[in-house]
């Protein structure tokens, strides 16, 4: 049984963790311990990228995976115990735990263009299926354009963003940032917004 005691982050990881469950009730949740006591979380998604939220605390076992609703469920009730071990169920491998480059910071009102584009495309394709696989691979913003290694940013990754609540809305409060960020190491490509980032292999694997 692995164990986690969370010391900051409760709250929004759990929001994360309803909004990957309600995506997905077979999502999983892996832990990466990365230096000074934090911890970041990812789940996965069925849009072939994950999604992490960080948080402080201790974990039983590095990179241990859970079911995400055992670990939802788990946070909601103040229990210490995540539930059983599911290292089997993950995909693949994590991105690097460092070695990013950042290459473009996207402005508040492109993100939200996108971000409603996102949302468009949730009502438009409501079903068990979701959005069909041409629209989410399709580029909607390419970032460091003007370098020899653009980085296309296909809409699966902000459909994610979406779905999971990563992007905050013209409501939420002043202090949170209005802007995404995009990095890269080797085949990952990051977008890092607001209350989340969101990862994507270019490799010929979905997470390898």
């Amino acid at each position: 049984m692995i164990t986690l005691d969370v010391a900051t982050g409760a709250r929004g990881l759990a929001t994360l963790l309803g909004r990957a469950v309600g995506l997905d009730e077979q999502a999983c949740a892996r832990i990466q311990e990365v230096g000074d006591g934090a911890l970041d979380v990812f789940v996965t998604t069925p849009f072939d990228v994950i999604a992490s939220r960080r948080i402080t605390g201790t974990v039983s076992r590095n990179n241990a995976t859970v079911g995400a609703r055992d670990l939802l469920e788990a946070l909601q009730s103040g229990a210490r115990e995540i539930g059983p071990a599911r290292d089997a169920s993950w995909p693949g491998a994590l991105p690097p735990a460092s070695g990013f480059v950042a290459r473009e910071q996207v402005p508040v009102g492109v993100a939200r263009r996108l971000a409603d584009e996102g949302r468009n495309l949730a009502r438009q394709f409501s079903g068990p299926a979701g959005p069909p696989k041409s629209l989410l691979d399709g580029t909607v913003l390419t970032a460091d354009a003007d370098s020899a290694d653009p980085v296309e940013i296909p809409m699966r990754m902000i459909f994610a963003c979406t779905a999971l609540g990563l992007i905050p809305g013209f409501e939420a409060p002043a202090e949170i940032p209005r802007h995404m960020r995009v990095a890269t190491c080797g085949r990952w490509t990051r977008l890092d917004a607001p209350f989340g980032s969101v990862y994507r292999n270019t490799g010929l694997g979905l997470l390898f």
